[in-house]
């Protein structure tokens, strides 16, 4: 029996543990293959993602979404791009439902989305009003920014609407207007929503939530969503919700790899801060990096410096940063979205923001003496946060970013929803500090064997250094002055843009299409000699790269630049909206135009004068 009994146990576990094995995989694949329907969504809400061409869930929708819908408070981190969005927007529209057919006694909002910029509240609020309008339900949704007159805040306010995305600063503000009154959002909220949580503290919204949090109701289910794990997502996390679920998806068995894709490639390049020009130069004008491509710089002054440097060479671009009045921003997105230009400069103002604040309160008169003239910032303006830039391929950090956290959303506006992405750093020996951080919060030690970013081998130094004479050259031209004059002439054009032709592009919006964000800003016209690299100056390693991202570009069926200028010059034929503008909006006939209004009139007068 004793021999029996030891010889025994050896024999059992292993079917036992090959069937528990076997018990997890089919529970695994059962979780992975788990369709909408099963996750408990409404059909309505099934039958707009399909039309949508949504059919699957993403590994946090799967996860995160029966959560929600069982009243559950939720921290789900994941890297951007993952569908984070629609993991709280599916439950939450669902959840709020039955409030299209039964009569309304709240005096505000049920559900609040907070996030941190005016792009991103644009982006969540066209979500859902898409799906609100797919499901055919009488759902109310508005979003307001910081800025707006109280009428329109009072109107859109009134009802109340079922479902409020804003920023916390205009939660703060419309409930120190008496727009929304404290008593009504704790008898009234039900959801409460933070997306991209690990950047609403990091960019001074804190006091803002502070201030809001007394008013949350115990009931009320908050979700918290983020890209990052950082102490300012703990620290609202303690201060907002009570015993969450804390989702962290890891996709992949590398835990470190998690906040970027792996199908995003790293690549970074050691240069000095005067050599940036010439390098990204090289990499647009050799054609090492796949368009489109967003570049990101820290300050807007560098950012009009790269526009009118690539413009002597014949390289279109258009600029957004925090300057800009809000409709030409989100006309900017919305065109390069379009794929109507392939290079986009963006200012991630808010790292120079952060050192500002570093720097502390002692400087803050002198900064508004000197200042005074300048036109005032969008505190709510954020590109890297959480924006859903479409097809962009390569993303290029000409200034590194302050933090790790600012990388990883930077980085994060390419290989968005698991398609394929590359970034291309440029580091000078005074960004190194920041750049060792990076490396480490991403898992990149002395010790690992492999490299998350790694060297970009595709650019030699003798294909730098052969157009180090032409880019130095040009850099020289583009001298402080010329960048002032720029900012401020591109700045009043998108004015004009924006607020003269609002009305007239109501009443006509196809000729808003006929506007460009990337018109030459410089005065004299780019030489013929700098448009072209001539072969001589290319070693043989450079062009075989350049074939090769040429044909990478073909593979993937990126022919749509053709098509792009094709449709340019049929928009060059069509009409100019800047000539025939009318401050009454009205219809546009066969001899519409200023120059056909100022000649109309001339012969009035003389007529006059005749008789």
């Amino acid at each position: 029996m004793a021999k029996k009994s030891k010889e025994k146990p050896p024999q059992d576990p292993k079917p036992n543990q090959d069937e528990h094995k076997e018990e997890e995989e089919e529970e695994e694949e059962e979780e992975e293959e788990k369709s909408f329907e099963e996750l408990g969504l409404d059909h309505r809400l099934i039958r707009a993602l399909l039309k949508k061409g949504v059919d699957k869930p993403f590994p946090i929708q799967r996860v995160a979404i029966p959560l929600i819908l069982q009243g559950k408070d939720v921290v789900a981190q994941a890297r951007t791009g993952t569908g984070k969005t629609f993991a709280y927007l599916l439950p939450l529209l669902q959840r709020l439902f039955p409030a299209d057919s039964g009569s309304k006694s709240r005096l505000a909002p049920a559900g609040f989305i907070l996030v941190p910029s005016r792009e991103l509240c644009q982006q969540v609020y066209k979500q859902a009003v898409s799906l609100i309008e797919l499901c055919r339900v009488q759902l109310k949704i508005v979003q307001l920014t910081s800025g707006m007159p109280a009428s329109e805040l009072r109107a859109a306010l009134a009802g109340p609407p079922d479902i409020l995305v804003t920023t916390p600063k205009c939660i703060r503000d419309c409930m120190s207007a008496g727009l929304l009154m404290s008593t009504s959002i704790s008898e009234s909220l039900e959801i409460l929503v933070l997306d991209e949580a690990d950047l609403l503290l990091q960019f001074g919204f804190g006091d803002d939530l502070k201030a809001f949090t007394p008013v949350i109701p115990r009931r009320c289910q908050c979700l918290l969503m983020s890209a990052t794990s950082s102490p300012d997502v703990d620290q609202l996390r303690k201060l907002i919700l009570h015993n969450p679920f804390v989702l962290t998806l890891s996709e992949v068995e590398d835990v470190k790899d998690e906040v970027i894709s792996k199908n995003v490639q790293q690549f970074w390049i050691s240069c000095s801060t005067n050599d940036k020009l010439l390098y990204v130069f090289a990499l647009l004008k050799l054609e090492l990096v796949l368009k489109k491509v967003l570049i990101f710089t820290n300050a807007i002054d560098t950012g009009f410096r790269l526009k009118l440097f690539f413009e002597k060479f014949g390289i279109k671009s258009a600029i957004l940063n925090a300057e800009l009045p809000q409709n030409s921003r989100l006309h900017i997105l919305e065109e390069f979205n379009a794929g109507l230009f392939d290079y986009l400069i963006a200012t991630d103002d808010n790292q120079t923001k952060e050192k500002e604040q570093a720097n502390g309160d002692k400087h803050v008169d002198s900064r508004k003496s000197r200042k005074h003239a300048k036109p005032k910032l969008d505190s709510e303006f954020g590109v890297v946060r959480g924006i859903d830039f479409k097809n962009v391929h390569t993303v290029i950090n000409f200034d590194m970013p302050s933090s790790a956290s600012g990388y990883v959303h930077r980085i994060g506006r390419t290989g968005r929803a698991y398609s394929a992405g590359a970034s291309v750093s440029l580091v000078s020996p005074d960004e190194m500090e920041i750049f060792e951080e990076i490396k480490s919060f991403l898992g990149n030690e002395e010790d690992d064997d492999t490299d998350i970013i790694v060297p970009f081998s595709l650019l030699t130094k003798d294909a730098v250094e052969s157009l180090r004479y032409r880019a130095e050259d040009v850099a020289r031209s583009v001298t402080r002055i010329a960048v002032r004059e720029s900012r401020a002439q591109e700045l009043r054009n998108e004015i004009l843009n924006s607020e003269k032709l609002k009305a007239h592009f109501e009443v006509n919006p196809r000729d808003l299409d006929l506007l460009k964000h990337d018109k030459v800003l410089s005065k004299d016209p780019p030489a013929p000699h700098l448009r072209d690299v001539p072969d001589y100056l290319l070693d043989q390693k450079t062009r075989d790269a350049s074939k090769m991202v040429k044909l990478a570009r073909a593979a993937m069926g990126d022919n749509k630049s053709a098509r792009r200028h094709g449709a340019k010059k049929k928009f060059r034929k069509s009409r100019d909206p800047l000539k025939t503008f009318s401050a009454k909006a009205s219809k546009r006939g066969q001899n519409d135009g200023m120059k056909g209004e100022g000649s109309d009139f001339t012969h009035k007068r003389k007529k006059q004068k005749s008789v």
